[in-house]
C-alpha cells in the first residue's frame, strides 16, 4: 500500500512539474524541482520508469546534460536518481552492438 502511494505521489509531482515548467510563471526553475523529485520517487520504486528515463537521457543528450548540471543543487534522492539513470551503459551497449554487426 505504501508503494502505491509513493508511486501516485511521484506521478503527481512529475505532472505538476511538467505543467509548471511549460507555464508562463516568472519564477525560474519552478517546475524543474518537483519534476525531478517526482522522477526520483518513481525511479526508486519502478524499474520500468528508471529504464525509460535512462533511454530518454540516452536519446536526448541535452536532457542528460541539464540533469547533470543541476546535480550538485538537488536533494540526495534526486542525485541518486541522476546517477542510477546515467545513459553511459546504453552508449556502451550501442557501441558493442555496432562493433558486433560490423564484424559480421
Amino acid at each position: 500500500m505504501r508503494k502505491f502511494f509513493l508511486i501516485a505521489a511521484g506521478w503527481l509531482l512529475t505532472v505538476v512539474g511538467l505543467v509548471a515548467t511549460f507555464s508562463p510563471i516568472p519564477i525560474p526553475l519552478i517546475g524543474i524541482v518537483p519534476l525531478l523529485i517526482g522522477c526520483a520517487i518513481l525511479s526508486a520504486h519502478s524499474k520500468r520508469f528508471r529504464r525509460a528515463l535512462q533511454r530518454l537521457r540516452h536519446r536526448f543528450a541535452f536532457i542528460s546534460r541539464r540533469m547533470e548540471s543541476l546535480h550538485h543543487r538537488m536533494p540526495r534522492n534526486v542525485r541518486t536518481m541522476i546517477r542510477r539513470t546515467n545513459p553511459r551503459a546504453l552508449f556502451r551497449l550501442a557501441r558493442m552492438r555496432r562493433r558486433h554487426h560490423h564484424h559480421l
